[in-house]
């Protein structure tokens, strides 16, 4: 899955009186500098007293953000609340909380945010896809579908939508539409190797030995990649190739792979 890229809310510059606070300011909007840097700058620029309601609730989304940057997550989440308290019409405060909240486990309340988001602007193309990820994370892929439908009709060339929906449409059993979409992202980057993977995935029941074409491509573009190793295993076993099967799982077990089917079956193989 391709998440929702994260970064800061853009803060006006303000004309303040004194440069140094100025400076704060611009600190407080600036995500190219260390998020701790950036979380202290905003807090400096909110105990000034120079800013407005409306610009005290943009700077706390701004020191929201980079608190999340570093995983400070239960002061992200409270710098939102009180973004919220001092300006509920501010549209960014609702994806970011979204997030922030999806990043806590506390799902339904990050599904409820992103809803508010959407309410207020319902083809915002970041929120349509957070929102869209969390529906496939939480298992209901049909809806995840409808939110990567909207982002497409708004730009039919985003690959990472495109990506993810193709991950939706598998996940609720429409593997030729996955394939479909595996298929226009491997025309724009054809050296995807999740997306090499995925159709393979996805063609595993319908096409067996295409889906092993695929997979052996990502395989080849990522040759320490576990999983890989073990999905191809998993369809040569399914078609009677037990000997190809075992060296792939053999490989993914050298790899790292956890799981206990495959401890148990290396076990085996090694006569334990």
């Amino acid at each position: 899955m391709r998440p929702i890229p994260t970064g800061f809310l853009l803060l006006a510059v303000l004309a303040l009186p004194v440069a140094a606070r100025a400076n704060d300011l611009d600190t407080c909007a600036d995500a190219s500098v260390r998020p701790q840097t950036s979380a202290q700058a905003c807090a400096r620029v909110l105990k000034s007293g120079n800013l407005t309601t409306a610009e005290q609730a943009r700077a706390l989304v701004n020191q929201a953000m980079a608190f999340a940057a570093y995983d400070s997550l239960g002061r992200a989440l409270q710098a939102l609340d009180d973004a919220a308290r001092r300006d509920p019409r501010l549209f960014a405060i609702y994806p970011n909380r979204a997030f922030v909240h999806e990043r806590m486990g506390q799902f339904d309340a990050a599904l409820a945010d992103y809803d508010r988001a959407l309410a207020m602007k319902p083809s915002d193309r970041d929120t349509l896809f957070g929102r869209g990820t969390l529906y496939l994370r939480r298992g209901a892929p049909e809806k995840a579908v409808e939110d990567f439908d909207a982002v497409l009709r708004r730009d039919g060339r985003d690959v990472n939508a495109l990506y993810n929906r193709g991950l939706a449409l598998a996940a609720a059993g429409r593997t030729l539409d996955a394939v479909r979409d595996f298929d226009g992202v491997l025309r724009a980057h054809p050296d995807d190797s999740s997306a090499w993977l995925e159709r393979g995935r996805a063609r595993a029941q319908s096409a067996p030995q295409q889906a092993l074409e695929d997979v052996s491509q990502a395989i080849r573009l990522k040759p320490e990649w576990a999983e890989a190793h073990v999905l191809r295993g998993q369809i040569l076993d399914a078609n009677g190739q037990t000997d190809a099967a075992n060296r792939d799982f053999l490989r993914a077990f050298e790899l790292g792979y956890q799981a206990g089917w495959l401890t148990e079956r290396v076990t085996r193989l090694r006569g334990g």
